[in-house]
């Protein structure tokens, strides 16, 4: 699909921009910057091309792709507010990055958080310019005819879709059970600001039935460009920086790499570096070009460029826990026996493939709500908060980020129109096991399930990502990335309010959701629910459902905010301009500069990003 080019001289290896990722963002700069035919852009990428593999195209096999040469395998450290457990964290490692094997959903992030940004000091990140460049992404190439679309956005690269859910009753009951609970049952997702029901789309193109990612929607209509070169199969160890003396910044010459027989060279950057290594990838080559903690750096034998030790600090993600209820025999068709592969469900969904419908042509899960704080509506919920806000003990922060974050945070929590929960629905038994992994069909079930998945929109707790070293210190000295392993620690639950919020939550599945017509009535008494689960009953008290939380939740693989946009005097890493404070030529941009994690799956946030940062560096490179 791409013509791949080989970079096989040093004299050949100068280029104006140097991309480091070819992944989500990465794509997306490469193919706006090269729209300047007088750029030399060349993009590295440590993956190779999928762009025709069916386990990246057919939407409905995004997880068998884990686990694979393609995936990067990584995992949590031990996290303690999740009883020590490790958690799995898939991440992409081919051309398009995750895009290329995340779970389809494109969910546009809320004003309040993007308006958020731009009062941490980021002034042209305020929502309406944010907005536009988010329109720029995609296309909506289908709607949904259960949804009142406010726009039908058109022009991008990027094809959105909304399954055919004409002959499912499952998305009804949903939203005929979110009505009886006095919410709004379904709004379209990439316009709707307010709580209630949602209807998600999925980064699918409806003509073909397969997954619209970076690497087919905005790579494949550049790959003829003279000026754009893709190399594959290469991993960046760190970026060239030097700093002569007198200087207060550093300048970014070039990267230096190693292909796959493990021959290191060197790429010559004119103007520009740009790293695109996503929320995890990103701190990790700042560290190792020497721009960070200063006393990490020399813990681990790394030179000090550049003073900054917000770098890696502020990992967001959001905890995720599922519950599984089974269904009677009244109940609409559930895709579990298409789960357990039964020959006639695959035979039926292989049919209906080849006709692009079915459910392979999409992720499954069309279904979500975002909620308010349960009881927040009422002076005796308010109450109830106020009393957990001074009885949870959460510490006063002295940083000024810290205060602003929490700030923001209870401002979303104390709005009876603002989400501080995010539900997502699927008609089948699907979830994680405990180590993050993907739950698998129990080998000879023969019930029907669905399920109810509740992730916390924007937790309190922070971590952290670093690079860290068990070589010796001759070995670490040779400059090679492969002496060093990243720490991730996104710190789940370790600040006490984000425990509170969710079992309030998982409560009001069990307690609310669960018991409301029409979704009650399709409920087996005494049905089988998910291993640990509590009973409906045992919800009600609420140090149950924090234990729940404790031994179940995962993580949702929605990292961000590593290599933060905000003042520096904040642990911000990159100015509004995207460029890393102490340098005068790199930048980065991808999730890991987004400031306030989004409400929900941040891919559309991402391409975002990527778009609105690829104008500033265009306007930046000409001087406007």
């Amino acid at each position: 699909m791409v013509n791949l080019k080989t970079m096989s001289s040093s004299n050949d290896n100068i280029y104006d921009i140097v991309i480091v990722g070819g992944g989500t963002s990465g794509l997306v700069l490469a193919s706006r910057l090269s729209e300047d035919l007088q750029l030399q852009v060349v993009v590295l990428e440590a993956g190779e091309d999928l762009t025709a593999d069916p386990r990246v195209l057919t939407p409905a096999m995004a997880q068998t792709l884990w686990k694979t040469p393609y995936d990067w395998n990584l995992k949590t450290v031990p996290q303690a507010g999740m009883g020590g457990r490790e958690i799995y964290v898939p991440q992409g490692k081919m051309l398009g990055g995750s895009s290329g094997m995340n779970g389809l959903n494109f969910t546009a992030s809320s004003k309040a958080v993007v308006d958020g940004w731009a009062r941490l000091g980021n002034p042209g990140w305020e929502w309406p310019a944010f907005a536009k460049a988010l329109s720029q992404t995609y296309t909506v190439a289908k709607t949904s005819p259960s949804v009142a679309h406010l726009s039908r956005n058109s022009g991008g690269h990027l094809k959105v879709a909304f399954a055919d859910t004409s002959e499912d009753e499952w998305p009804k009951i949903w939203s005929k059970t979110l009505e009886a609970l006095g919410f709004l049952g379904a709004q379209d997702t990439l316009t709707s600001q307010g709580n209630g029901g949602l209807v998600i789309p999925d980064s699918v193109d409806p003509a073909t039935a397969q997954r619209s990612f970076s690497a087919n929607a905005y790579l494949a209509p550049a790959r003829d460009r003279a000026n754009l070169t893709v190399v594959t199969g290469v991993e960046v160890h760190k970026v060239l920086l030097e700093k002569k003396p007198g200087s207060d910044d550093a300048v970014a010459t070039g990267v230096q790499y190693s292909d796959s027989n493990g021959s290191v060279s060197t790429v010559h950057a004119q103007r520009e570096v740009i790293l695109s290594a996503g929320a995890l990838g990103s701190p990790k080559l700042l560290e190792l070009s020497g721009i960070g903690d200063a006393g990490r750096l020399s813990r681990l034998g790394i030179d000090t460029v550049v003073e900054n030790p917000g770098v890696g600090e502020n990992l967001q993600n959001h905890p995720l826990a599922t519950i599984n209820f089974e269904v009677n025999e009244t109940a609409p068709p559930t895709k579990d026996s298409l789960l357990r592969q039964e020959p006639e469900a695959l035979g039926a969904a292989m049919q209906a493939y080849a006709q692009q419908q079915g459910p392979f042509a999409s992720s499954g899960v069309v279904s979500a709500a975002q909620l308010p704080l349960p009881g927040i509506d009422t002076s005796e919920g308010r109450n109830d908060f106020e009393i957990l806000l001074s009885s949870a003990n959460i510490p006063s922060s002295e940083s000024s980020f810290h205060a602003a974050h929490e700030t923001f945070v209870r401002s979303i929590l104390t709005s009876s129109s603002e989400a501080s929960g995010y539900y997502v629905f699927a008609p089948a038994c699907v979830g994680f096991n405990p180590d993050g992994t993907g739950l698998q069909p129990t080998a000879g079930s023969k019930e029907s399930y669905i399920t109810i998945a509740s992730f916390l929109p924007h937790p309190l707790s922070r971590g952290s990502v670093h690079v860290v070293t068990d070589a010796k210190e001759e070995d670490v000295n040779t400059g090679s990335s492969h002496y060093y392993r990243l720490a991730i620690d996104p710190g789940f639950f370790t600040n006490p309010l984000d425990i509170e919020v969710m079992a309030r939550h998982i409560q009001f599945i069990g307690r609310r959701l669960t018991a409301t017509e029409p979704l009650a009535s399709y409920l087996k008494l005494g049905g089988k629910r998910s291993e640990k689960a509590p009973a409906p009953g045992e919800l009600a008290d609420l140090e149950t459902a924090k234990e729940f939380l404790k031994n179940k939740a995962v993580g949702a693989h929605h990292y961000t905010g590593t290599c933060s946009m905000m003042p520096r005097n904040m642990g911000g890493v990159v100015d509004p301009q995207l460029r890393v404070y102490g340098t005068k030529n790199l930048r980065v941009c991808d999730a890991s500069i987004i400031p306030l994690t989004p409400r929900a799956n941040p891919q559309a946030t991402v391409y975002g990003v990527a778009e609105h940062g690829a104008g500033l560096i265009r306007a930046s490179l000409a001087g406007t």
